[in-house]
């Protein structure tokens, strides 16, 4: 099928999304404070009401990824991912509760002063430079990954794409700082909700109803999520079992929503209240868990209409990534400016992920590598050189971006997975620093390296000697292709799924580890991480070794210190007399009751002075 190219509506459908978002840019650029100061630059000024926080937060983690992967996972894998989208807003929760309100506490600019804090420089360095890594090579794919899909399908020149949405990303982040990140954030995800809406909408209406859908996918196999038999097995070979979807849905979201940059940020942005920050949290956990079922009904819709003609069997498209597009273009292409407003929609996602990378990149380099060899500068100088650094890291991911044509994509997932190793060992990191008084600055570097190197081997191994993975079916009874050649070659290895047994396909020796799927690769590195750090942190341990203070671990392991073994409890700096401190050890009370604003908070004007 020839590329149903867009029409002028379409482009300036897209053309005012971006146009807008620049504008938003601009505003903030002249009113207000102007961007002078640091604070209103990269904090917003700490005073931002819960709404546009909520809507950046949202929109900056359900990349473009999502709402292209996703339908093609369900595809062609299955429904069973679902369930790690309704333990996701557990992730979400555990963060709110447990990791942000000590972060809070510690306040700055970058999440990173709290690991200079707990453990030290070294260690700080390695998180700091894996993190901004991990950061630039994810927002390039994010970048080139749907230009690519979308220009397959609908005609557009890739750069022209690539260009134009990070040309825009960088405008409004350099000028408007985060209050322009935030409230185009804001503006992003509505269209980002409207996209999503009018497929369903329309596609559900075009297929005759939600019911016939749904038998389609039923009579294909494809509602997996509804037979235990296929997703309750505790095999970790299994690709998507609900078991490795639960614990790694919510650690991969207590990861982004806690110890992320991104995240930090906006945190920091906000009002104090505490009532906002529960609001923040929640909607956040809600929204995108929606997300995701959104997303995988619009699979289920997009099997149900090419149920008899298999596009990727026809060479229409070349990746599953490109079966949403290539719908939206199918099904909307006559319908002027339509297919412009909801593929406007995934670059609205592209443009929230790239514009709050660039801030946080900013925001970490800014406080820890220009501060420190320049503790004199001026704060308007600190806000020009922030200003630099996201123009400068903007330039970057265009460059990278056309790095990733060059060498291919495969290459720059196995940097992102290499990235992803170190970002569940950062994880690990902060969660024992905040849990386990025990762990010291040795044990954390080496339970550090131990852990990444673990999911590095794992993960780059499987990208390697890549697993097989089972496929759900699919049909080219109803194409109408003239190729005689093409329709002798549209068969492929089809299994019935009652029948089909993964064991003849697992490997034995070594490379059983490569089959072990994804979803524990993360949860497995971060046990590794802690009991490593957790070993060497008594090894090296010493009595004359400084004391953690307080407001560096959780307010929930401050108030049950009494369980705690005695070598943990001598690990603290309470800074109570000993009456108070007895009082705690032997079970008292503590007014640390986990709050995200207790009374000993620092004024956020002092915790984010530089």
């Amino acid at each position: 099928m020839e590329p149903i190219y867009f029409s002028w509506p379409d482009y300036l459908v897209l053309a005012i999304v971006l146009a807008v978002s620049a504008g938003i840019g601009f505003y903030y650029a002249f009113t207000g404070g102007k961007q002078k100061t640091t604070k209103e630059y990269l904090l917003a000024d700490g005073g931002m009401h819960w709404f546009p926080v909520t809507c950046s937060l949202i929109a900056t983690f359900v990349s473009s990824l999502t709402l292209l992967g996703l339908p093609g996972e369900i595809y062609t894998f299955g429904t069973v991912i679902i369930y790690g989208f309704i333990f996701k807003p557990i992730g979400v929760i555990i963060a709110a509760k447990f990791y942000l309100p000590v972060f809070r506490k510690v306040g700055g600019i970058s999440l990173y002063k709290y690991v200079r804090e707990r453990y030290g420089r070294v260690i700080q360095m390695f998180m700091l430079i894996t993190g901004i890594f991990q950061t630039l090579m994810f927002s390039s794919l994010i970048m080139y990954g749907p230009a690519l899909s979308i220009s397959a399908v609908t005609g557009v020149n890739i750069w022209l794409a690539v260009i134009s949405v990070s040309g825009v990303a960088i405008i409004y982040t350099v000028l408007g700082g985060l209050k322009a990140v935030l409230w185009t954030d804001t503006l992003q995800l509505v269209i980002m909700i409207g996209g999503i809406f009018v497929v369903l909408i329309y596609g559900i209406v075009d297929g005759n109803g939600m019911a016939e859908i749904w038998e389609a996918n039923k009579l294909s196999g494809r509602l997996d999520f509804l037979e235990p038999a296929k997703f309750i097995s505790v095999d970790p070979r299994v690709r998507h079992s609900i078991w490795g979807l639960a614990i790694h849905g919510t650690m991969v979201f207590a990861t982004i929503y806690g110890t992320n940059q991104l995240s930090f940020q906006r945190l920091m942005a906000l009002k104090r209240d505490r009532t906002g920050i529960y609001i923040v949290y929640g909607l956040t956990a809600f929204t995108t868990c929606a997300f995701g079922i959104f997303s995988a009904i619009i699979g289920l819709i997009i099997f149900a209409r090419n149920k008899h003609c298999d596009p990727l069997a026809t060479k229409d498209i070349f990746s599953k990534d490109q079966l949403y597009p290539h719908y939206v273009m199918k099904l909307m292409g006559h319908l002027p400016g339509l297919p412009g407003f909801i593929l406007s929609a995934i670059f609205s996602a592209s443009l929230s992920s790239l514009s709050s990378g660039m801030s946080a990149i900013a925001a970490i380099i800014l406080q820890e590598f220009v501060k420190p060899c320049r503790p004199n500068m001026t704060d308007r100088t600190a806000t020009i050189v922030s200003k630099i650094i996201a123009l400068s890291m903007g330039g970057l991911l265009i460059l990278l971006t056309f790095f990733v044509k060059n060498v291919g994509v495969g290459l720059f997932t196995t940097a992102l997975a290499i990235g992803g190793a170190f970002g569940s060992a950062s994880f690990a990191v902060f969660t024992s620093g905040i849990f386990l008084p025990i762990v010291n600055q040795k044990g954390a570097i080496i339970g550090f390296l131990c852990g990444a190197a673990y999911s590095a081997f794992l993960g780059f191994g499987g990208l390697i000697n890549r697993p097989y993975v089972y496929r759900y079916p699919v049909s080219t009874a109803g194409c109408n292709v003239t190729d005689v050649n093409l329709l002798n070659n549209l068969t492929s290895p089809v299994y019935d799924p009652s029948t089909w047994d993964p064991q003849s396909h697992y490997r034995s020796g070594i490379k059983t580890m490569f089959d072990f799927s994804y979803t524990w690769v993360g949860p497995s590195g971060l046990l590794v991480n802690i009991i490593t750090s957790v070993i060497f942190g008594y090894i090296f341990t010493k009595k004359d070794d400084p004391r953690i203070p307080k407001r560096l671990l959780s307010p929930y392991i401050l108030s049950r210190c009494c369980l705690l073994p005695k070598s943990w409890r001598d690990r603290i700096d309470f800074g109570d007399s000993d009456a108070q401190l007895n009082d705690k050890i032997n079970g008292g009370t503590s007014n640390d009751d986990g709050s995200f604003l207790t009374d000993d908070t620092a004024d956020l004007k002092t915790s984010t002075k530089l």
